[in-house]
């Protein structure tokens, strides 16, 4: 499933997790308020799936939102079981749109030019790195460093995937 088919709401407990779903390159908004009645108003006004790990939401919410939300309660308890549950579970590609929105606010990435770029990130990475990209939103520049290489790891480690 590509990233316009399929969008998610994650609750706050599952923050991280929509991190995750991010860095695949799929749409997740969460943040550390959005949980109960918000979350689930949220995900109905943007047809968003609900991602939760509450059991108790059926008893917790009024019908009426209930049955207009998609659903989808997640049984795995850590990281890389959820997001290998998400991926089995709705289709995504692991790999095909890794690395195109911002894992803070969730906006797609832009590429961008070094020289746009120079003023805002240090020396060695303008001198080593030739690729960057920004959000166009919260306006922070991404490049692929260390960190782009330890998230593959986990990747692959977690969904057997070839990045």
């Amino acid at each position: 499933m590509n990233p316009e088919e399929i969008r998610f709401a994650a609750d706050a407990m599952l923050h991280l997790l929509a991190k995750w779903v991010r860095l695949l390159g799929y749409d997740c908004a969460s943040t550390p308020r959005l949980h109960g009645r918000a979350l689930w108003e949220t995900a109905v006004a943007e047809h968003r799936w609900v991602l939760t790990r509450n059991r108790r939401f059926a008893a917790e919410m009024p019908q009426s939102l209930l049955s207009r939300a998609e659903v989808h309660p997640l049984a795995g308890a850590q990281l890389s079981d959820q997001l290998r549950e998400l991926v089995d579970r709705f289709g995504l590609d692991p790999v095909a749109y890794c690395f195109t929105r911002c894992l803070l606010c969730n906006e797609k990435l832009l590429p961008v030019e070094r020289s746009q770029v120079a003023q805002n990130v240090p020396p060695a990475v303008l001198e080593n790195r030739d690729r960057f990209w920004q959000c166009s939103h919260c306006r922070r520049i991404f490049w692929e460093g260390s960190h782009v290489h330890y998230s593959i790891y986990r990747l692959n480690l977690w969904l057997g995937t070839k990045l």
